[in-house]
């Protein structure tokens, strides 16, 4: 049987969360149900590129088959048409992202190219306070760190990310700056290599959030090596320290999957972090309710 949070982790969460000091990490998983997965675009890709391999799933090797067999303007068009026509709809009051909406975090890492989250923030409130969630994106061409888009701690040097003005990063890159966007396995390795040569293409203060407090890793595919390689290298390698309390959310597994779990959980175990078993959106409803039952004292 999967193990769970013990109340002492829930507790630790909620005490680092009203502090300011905890950071959302999320993946394309937060926004299933508006968008489709990566896997489910680059299966599609495969039908109609002829993908000749078997990883038909495989979101960045599938665009970098795609950039070539179609090209780059094709595969952009192609992504922005898809997510903008499947994130139309509006955000549910029991959505996964209306319900993180309503948690006082003032940092949010996201490896989503879509604005969903921003338009939850917006649409939400903290302290009776409307949020103002102020975004961008990680400059990690070479293109990108010399252009003259300003980013936000540039324009606003006084900013400092807080509950009522919280940090959207997206660090695969914003779907209206097309060339921020992460797709390829090129891209996937170009970005890990500059943010690992040139940490200033992270803003400092995402970088104190990701390395300073513990980490809520939410949506992010069990067994994604893009994702697991980037944590290592943004967030460090071990989460005993300054960064205990760091909890990972997994849908569970099918029956049958029992050595996946364990493994799974002895991995996290090793560097100290938490593992919660159930899907993203029981989560954090089960963080709501307890946040909503701590505050009333």
């Amino acid at each position: 049987m999967p193990s769970q949070l013990a109340e002492s982790d829930w507790s630790l969460l909620l005490s680092r969360i009203e502090r300011g000091a905890c950071t959302a990490f999320l993946g394309p998983g937060v926004s299933h149900g508006h968008l489709p997965l990566p896997g489910d675009i680059a299966m599609r890709w495969a039908d109609e590129g002829g993908y000749p391999l078997e990883d038909r799933w495989n979101f960045p090797r599938v665009a970098q088959f795609m950039a070539l067999q179609k090209g780059q303007r094709w595969m952009l068009d192609d992504l922005a048409t898809t997510l903008s026509t499947a994130g139309a709809a509006p955000v549910a009051a029991d959505d996964p992202l209306a319900l993180l909406a309503e948690l006082p975090f003032t940092t949010y890492v996201t490896t989503a190219h879509d604005d969903l989250l921003v338009r939850a923030l917006r649409a939400s409130k903290v302290k009776s306070s409307v949020r103002r969630p102020r975004v961008d994106h990680c400059r990690w061409s070479d293109g990108l760190g010399s252009s003259s888009l300003a980013t936000i701690f540039e324009q606003d040097p006084h900013y400092v990310p807080s509950a009522e003005e919280p940090f959207v990063f997206h660090l695969n890159g914003q779907l209206p700056v097309e060339e921020s966007l992460v797709l390829t396995e090129d891209d996937h390795f170009d970005l890990l290599v500059a943010t690992a040569r040139h940490p200033h293409r992270v803003p400092p203060a995402v970088q104190r959030a990701l390395r300073g407090g513990p980490l809520l890793f939410l949506g992010q595919p069990l067994t994604d090596w893009n994702f697991r390689a980037l944590r290592r290298s943004l967030c460090g390698a071990d989460f005993t320290g300054l960064q205990r309390g760091t909890v990972s959310v997994y849908t569970p597994l099918p029956a049958g999957n029992d050595e996946v779990v364990r493994l799974v959980e002895r991995n996290d175990e090793r560097v100290g972090v938490k593992v919660y078993w159930g899907s993203t959106q029981a989560f954090l409803q089960e963080l709501r309710e307890r946040w909503s039952k701590a505050a009333r004292g």
